[in-house]
């Protein structure tokens, strides 16, 4: 739903940082799940085959899915969702580093991540491990750069973007600090 509201507009961000996981008022995660599925249903109509609009569902995939794959590989699976959700922590510090995105916006949504999502505990020793599962991606032909789906504000999606092995490592690094590891 995260990444729905961000990809989506400020309204629906600012909405869904109201939401506490530690006292859930039902009624309101009902309506945030509809809005969420309708936002992910209007994009999916207007781009069915992933060719434009649709990549901006990959918001927090990238870095997410190289968490969910290292969390296998070590036996410590997790949700999807929060692989989704840690991931956005990185790529949000790379939409500010690359595309400009405000620093207000992505520090409220770094902190709200943790507080509902918990952590993914990793060290800086297993950055590289990390970039060469995001480099087989299969968004990511070439190995020299990782594509990503960044943002330059909310609602503003910035899609086919690279960030280099240097950038990656830092928003891990960011992500780390994030977190509290």
């Amino acid at each position: 739903m995260l990444k729905h509201a961000l990809i989506n507009s400020e309204a629906e961000w600012k909405k869904l940082l109201t939401f506490d996981a530690g006292d859930i008022d039902y009624e309101w995660l009902t309506d945030a799940v509809f809005r969420s599925v309708s936002i992910k249903e209007e994009i999916v109509k207007k781009d069915p085959f992933e060719h434009n609009i649709r990549k901006a569902l990959n918001l927090g995939h990238t870095v997410g899915h190289a968490f969910e794959s290292f969390a296998l590989e070590t036996e410590r699976p997790v949700l999807h969702g929060y692989a989704v959700a840690w991931g956005l922590i990185s790529e949000l510090y790379l939409s500010h580093r690359v595309c400009g995105f405000p620093k207000e916006e992505l520090q409220k949504t770094v902190r709200f991540i943790p507080r509902n999502y918990g952590a993914f505990a990793l060290d800086c020793d297993d950055y590289e491990h990390l970039y060469d599962i995001m480099t087989h991606d299969k968004k990511n032909a070439n190995a020299s750069s990782v594509n990503f789906t960044l943002l330059s504000g909310i609602g503003d999606i910035q899609i086919n973007r690279v960030a280099g092995k240097d950038l990656i490592f830092q928003s891990l690094d960011f992500y780390r600090d994030s977190v509290g590891l």
